[in-house]
């Protein structure tokens, strides 16, 4: 049986309806590179115009990000269980307007990260929900590598057998100034 779980939390650390003017540092620029149908290939490489660990401002168009970021190139060295291992920082996100903090920590060798640029979510007045459209949350997800279980290099961090554990530790860290 193959089972996958997604979790989808969207931020937005401006006062407004958009994410524009977020300043977003990635942990890694490694990412897997992915084929005409956004389906990771196995290859991993740099991302471009992004370096690891210096912030980028997200604007109201670009960049455009829905990638896989590897914190551990070295699939051989992703266990299972990764509970254990030391928590490493995925991203961090601050709004200079609103004061923001964002930062996301997992011991989880990789993590999507979405700028939700195809976001269409409908009002719905009855329950006092606006609507909400492009670019007006971002996500990061930790996780393993996308489509690990159909790549044979990978599939030992994501296929679990009778008796074995598996487990992974995420922290959300949010504050204002």
């Amino acid at each position: 049986m193959r089972l996958g779980l997604t979790f989808n939390s969207y931020f937005n650390l401006t006062d407004g309806p958009s994410i524009a003017g977020i300043q977003a540092t990635l942990g890694t620029n490694q990412h897997q590179v992915v084929d005409d149908a956004n389906i990771p290939t196995g290859v991993i490489e740099s991302y471009p115009n992004i370096t690891a660990n210096q912030s980028f401002e997200l604007g109201p168009k670009e960049p455009d990000i829905d990638h896989c970021f590897i914190m551990e190139t070295d699939a051989a060295k992703i266990p299972l269980d990764t509970r254990q291992q030391s928590l490493n920082m995925l991203a961090s996100f601050f709004h200079p307007g609103t004061k923001l903090h964002l930062e996301v920590h997992s011991t989880e060798p990789a993590f999507q990260f979405y700028t939700g640029k195809n976001i269409d979510v409908p009002a719905v007045p009855s329950e006092g929900i606006e609507a909400r459209g492009a670019r007006s949350g971002f996500c990061v997800e930790p996780s393993r590598y996308v489509n690990a279980v159909n790549t044979e290099k990978y599939k030992h961090m994501v296929l679990l057998k009778k008796g074995e554990k598996w487990g992974s530790r995420n922290v959300y860290r949010a504050w204002q100034d």
